[in-house]
């Protein structure tokens, strides 16, 4: 994605007890001196210090150190500067001090780390912001540990953990139907500390790799597929947005399909579309009662879904779940398809077939929610229709879609 123009440099803490890793990081860091701004700090004390006197956009920590480790530290940061984006950087992978950092970091990374790679982690998060207008907003985005799944998927795991028969791949299909747990484990996966060679698009794939236990430490223990506490008419919406998120997977897999796009790209596909509307789960969680005025107004006025949401909180849920999964550092095909859904001209690339692919099923797929009328996100971006030479494929692809629609509606 490209990168805005940023005005002013990011300030960057660097926390870890070794002299000669902050002599080596600030050596690495120097050559990117008038875009980063660099502090350094020998402990989590000292670093949480510096926040009072700094205003500090990005901290990196390692994860062992005597006394507070980065664990605690993070929380720390977590809880008192809740916009600051939090990296683990750390050559100690011991899977129980990991785990802890589950909450409170955001990115995870691998020593040694390349300077490029290191400067890549602490300015796209930023970079994302350019989406989101408003300071309440990113605080309370990234103060988010965990995203809200429905409690009946979480109970259905629980009973597969526990069963004499359960598997990896009853486990991933279950997981495969709830957007928030895709989400949370395909941001685990492809951390640093877990990831294989190739990076994990997919829940059966990000099943293997974490492997049963971990995944049911995941969700069992540590809770990071926590239970919603919505109630009332805002649970209801968000039970037909997950339904409408797993349809939208399959369409988004179907037309990718049509492309040409090998099964691998299927897969990636059926999770982009299954992520497309994340953000909206975000908000509902977040702002009940807002999104309520929302959808109310969607249903007095003929306005796209996008426009309601913009003019509401000033940022619709492309940008917001294009910046968490920016944040989590989902890779940038994937980003971008979810940020410009509704507006793919906008978008620096022409060649990316998971975007075009979602624009398409989202506009030709089912309702967004149900309501008195029909609810669609946006309109068709004719800019990028033409740019793309889509018009061409409308009719096979509605022809697509359509079959699909019927047999949902046999079922």
């Amino acid at each position: 994605m490209t990168e805005p123009t940023i005005a002013q440099p990011i300030h960057v803490l660097f926390v870890d007890d070794d002299p000669n890793i902050l002599a080596g990081l600030r050596r690495s860091m120097h050559p990117f001196a008038r875009r980063c701004h660099c502090l350094f700090a020998a402990s989590g004390q000292e670093g949480l210090e510096l926040f009072k006197s700094s205003a500090i956009d990005v901290v990196v920590s390692e994860m062992r150190m005597p006394l507070m480790d980065g664990a605690e530290f993070l929380n720390k940061v977590r809880d008192q500067h809740p916009e600051t984006v939090r990296i683990i950087l750390s050559g100690y992978a011991a899977q129980d001090s990991v785990m802890r950092t589950v909450g409170p970091a955001h990115l995870y990374l691998a020593k040694p780390c390349s300077p490029e790679t290191l400067l890549n982690a602490v300015t796209r998060p930023l970079a994302l912001r350019k989406y989101l207008t408003s300071p309440h907003m990113r605080s309370t985005l990234s103060g988010l540990t965990t995203l809200p799944s429905l409690p009946e998927i979480y109970l259905n795991l629980e009973k597969e953990f526990n069963s004499a028969r359960g598997s990896v791949q009853a486990v991933a299909d279950l997981i495969s139907h709830d957007v928030a747990m895709t989400a949370e484990l395909l941001k685990l996966t492809n951390s640093a500390y877990f990831s294989s060679m190739g990076r994990v698009s997919t829940p059966l794939q990000a099943v293997r790799t974490l492997g049963f236990e971990t995944v049911q430490s995941l969700v069992l223990r540590i809770g990071i597929f926590r239970q919603l506490s919505a109630k009332g008419e805002i649970l209801r919406l968000m039970h037909s947005l997950d339904i409408y998120s797993v349809h939208l997977g399959i369409l988004t897999k179907e037309l990718t399909r049509s492309q040409g796009g090998s099964v691998t790209e299927c897969g990636i596909a059926y999770c982009v579309g299954l992520l497309g509307a994340i953000g909206c789960l975000v908000l509902m969680d977040a702002y009940p009662d807002r999104m309520l005025s929302v959808i109310k107004r969607l249903e007095e006025e003929d306005i796209a879904f996008t426009t309601a949401e913009q003019d509401e909180f000033g940022v619709n849920h492309g940008a917001v779940g294009a910046y968490l999964l920016g944040l989590w550092g989902f890779s940038d095909p994937i980003v971008e398809a979810v940020a410009y859904a509704s507006c793919p001209s906008i978008s620096p690339v022409r060649d990316n077939l998971y975007l075009t692919a979602l624009h398409a099923a989202t506009i030709l797929g089912p309702s967004y929610l149900p309501s008195k009328r029909e609810i669609v996100p946006f309109e068709w971006d004719m800019d990028y229709v033409r740019a793309v030479q889509l018009e061409q494929r409308l009719a096979d692809w509605l022809q697509v879609v359509t079959k699909i629609k019927a047999e949902w509606g046999n079922a």
